[in-house]
């Protein structure tokens, strides 16, 4: 079992890797806090941390050789906001995972749970303002 998981993760381990690797030399965060796969049309990774003046960024790695997007967290939404609004409308049994992608609106937060049938949800708040911005229910 634990090699079926650690095999499981290691191409998201792998691609985690490349995209430090990438903001590192491209000096966009001195300090890494988290990094974690995000998937949407194209799959990316998300690199937080904080810059050489220590404000909190965020860097979004497409795969390949894309161009890096990179935006300060100081004026966003926070994770743990993110997912109070979601809580705060939906009938939510266990939360799943919280991770902020790049979309065609800007960056938003993904919030994956489980609802009180079971059900798998996404939910998606815009980062710049909380408003929400996609729902993907009962699946």
């Amino acid at each position: 079992m634990i090699l079926i998981i650690f095999t499981g993760n290691k191409p998201f381990s792998a691609a985690e890797k490349e995209a430090v690797e990438r903001v590192e030399s491209e000096n966009l965060l001195a300090d890494i806090d988290r990094t974690y796969v995000y998937s949407n049309k194209q799959l990316s990774v998300t690199v937080i941390g904080t810059d050489a003046e220590g404000k909190a960024k965020a860097a979004f790695v497409p795969s390949g050789k894309g161009k890096i997007e990179a935006i300060s967290l100081e004026d966003k939404i926070t994770a743990q906001e993110a997912r109070e609004i979601a809580l705060k409308e939906m009938e939510v049994k266990d939360i799943l995972h919280t991770k902020l992608g790049m979309e065609s609106d800007g960056p938003v937060w993904e919030i994956a749970f489980i609802n009180e049938e079971e059900q798998l949800n996404y939910v998606y708040i815009l980062a710049k303002d909380g408003t929400w911005w996609k729902r993907i229910l009962n699946l």
